[in-house]
Order: C-alpha cells, then sequence, then structure tokens
C-alpha cells in the first residue's frame, strides 16, 4: 500500500508541474505578442525585423500548438517548448531593459564617485593619519572606474544593438568594490595622539613653574633690601669704631680682595 500510494503521490506531483507549465507556456505566448505591440518602438531599437518577425511567428505557432499536439504532450515535452520559446524573446527583452538599467546604474556610479572624491578632500584636515599618498591612491581608482565606465559606454555605442550588450547594469556597481574596501579600511584607522595638547600642557608646567621662581626671587629682593637697610643702620654705627683704626681697615680690605 505504501508503494502505491508513493506512486499516487508522484503522479498528484506531475499532474500539478504540468499545468503550471502549460500555463506559463500559454501566458508566455501572449507576453510575445503584447510586447512586441505595446512596446514596438523600445523592442525596435534593440531588434531587427527579422527578429520580431520570428518572436511573433513563435507565439503564434505556439498556440496553434497547444491547440493541436500540444493537448496530449507531456511534462517533457512542455519543458522543451518552452524553452525555445523562451529563449530568443528573453534576449530581446533583457536588451529593452537593460538600454534604462544600464543609464541608471551609471548615473548612481557617479554619484557614489563624487562622494568619494568629496571625502578625500574632506580628509586632508579632518583625517591627518592618512597619507597624501594614500588619498591620491584612492582618486587614482576613481579614475579608473570613470575610464571604464567611459570605454564601456563607446564600445556599447559602437556595437550592434540587436546584439548582446556590451556590458550590463550589474557589472556597473562592481566597480566600486575595491574603492569601498580601502576606503572602509582607511577611516578605521585611529587618529595619532593629541601632541600639540601636551606641548600646551608641558609650557603651562615650565611656565608655572617660572612664575613660583620669579615669585620667590621677588620676595628675596624684597628681603635683601631690609638686610641692605640694616646693614646701613649697622655701618653708621659702627662707622665711628672703624674710624678708631685705620691699620684694621686696610687689614680687612686686604683679606676681601684675597677672597675675591
Amino acid at each position: 500500500s505504501k508503494s502505491k500510494l508513493g506512486e499516487l503521490a508522484r503522479k498528484d506531483k506531475e499532474r500539478m508541474m504540468f499545468e503550471e507549465l502549460r500555463n506559463n507556456y500559454e501566458s508566455y505566448i501572449y507576453l510575445i505578442k503584447n510586447k512586441l505591440n505595446d512596446d514596438e518602438e523600445a523592442i525596435a531599437a534593440v531588434s531587427t525585423q527579422e527578429q520580431r518577425d520570428a518572436l511573433l511567428k513563435s507565439a503564434e505557432d505556439g498556440e496553434e500548438w497547444m491547440d493541436g499536439d500540444g493537448y496530449d504532450a507531456d511534462l517533457e515535452t512542455y519543458t522543451r517548448k518552452y524553452e525555445e520559446l523562451t529563449a530568443p524573446a528573453e534576449k530581446v527583452f533583457f536588451r529593452v531593459k537593460e538600454v534604462s538599467a544600464r543609464a541608471e546604474e551609471i548615473s548612481l556610479l557617479e554619484t557614489k564617485l563624487e562622494k568619494v572624491e568629496k571625502l578625500m578632500k574632506k580628509w586632508e584636515t579632518t583625517m591627518p593619519q592618512i597619507t597624501e599618498e594614500e588619498r591620491e591612491d584612492v582618486l587614482t581608482k576613481v579614475g579608473a572606474v570613470r575610464q571604464w565606465v567611459t570605454e564601456k559606454v563607446e564600445a556599447q555605442s559602437a556595437a550592434d544593438p540587436a546584439s548582446d550588450p556590451v556590458f550590463t547594469s550589474a557589472e556597473v556597481p562592481l566597480q566600486t568594490k575595491e574603492i569601498q574596501s580601502v576606503v572602509g579600511k582607511l577611516s578605521k584607522r585611529p587618529k595619532p595622539p593629541p601632541k600639540k595638547e601636551e606641548k600646551k600642557n608641558e609650557t603651562s608646567e615650565e611656565e608655572s613653574k617660572t612664575n613660583e621662581e620669579e615669585s620667590k626671587t621677588s620676595e628675596g629682593d624684597k628681603s635683601e633690601g631690609k638686610d641692605e637697610n640694616t646693614d646701613k643702620s649697622n655701618e653708621s654705627a659702627e662707622s665711628k669704631e672703624e674710624s678708631g683704626s685705620s691699620e684694621e681697615q686696610g687689614d680687612e680690605k686686604s683679606e676681601t680682595e684675597d677672597e675675591l
């Protein structure tokens, strides 16, 4: 009984897959017809008349096949027919989409590059730990990305619009991957110690010491002034005694000169 249940489950799954694929096949037939009619100008810009005629015929043939041989077709046959119907149409529809998508991505890319340039200019004053050579390296990478865009756009303009695109919109944002990596690493670099503040502190300490020394010197001068006045009083009192012996003055003067 388990094997029978397993077989029933398998058949039920295949039936559901078949119904889904059959609906998708029919829906894609109408998608081709509608796009050829509604987006005629856009499709004409990226395809030849031969390609457009082939798409329309594939849709008409598919519709006819569904009403005929496709009525009793199995899952494998529908899978093959779906791939045959969608593959050439998807190429054309992709080219239509890429025309606007590439332009949009290029515009976004240019905005990113301008922000990087402004950041490098700002870092000249706000990030002293980043050298000029490192900033120039980033700007060189910015220039290389712009050169890539220019070359790709020129190549796309010269290429046959009805063929596969030279580059896709998905490739454009990838061009800044290296720049983002470098800038990210540089932005995490710590700033150097604030040397200027240390110098100011050292200067303040030196000035404080100088002021203290000057204060002590000033107090010493005042003290010496008082001593000098006292000495003068003593000298006037002693002058009489000194005048008593001229020989003693001569001996004292001689001794002072010897000490000097």
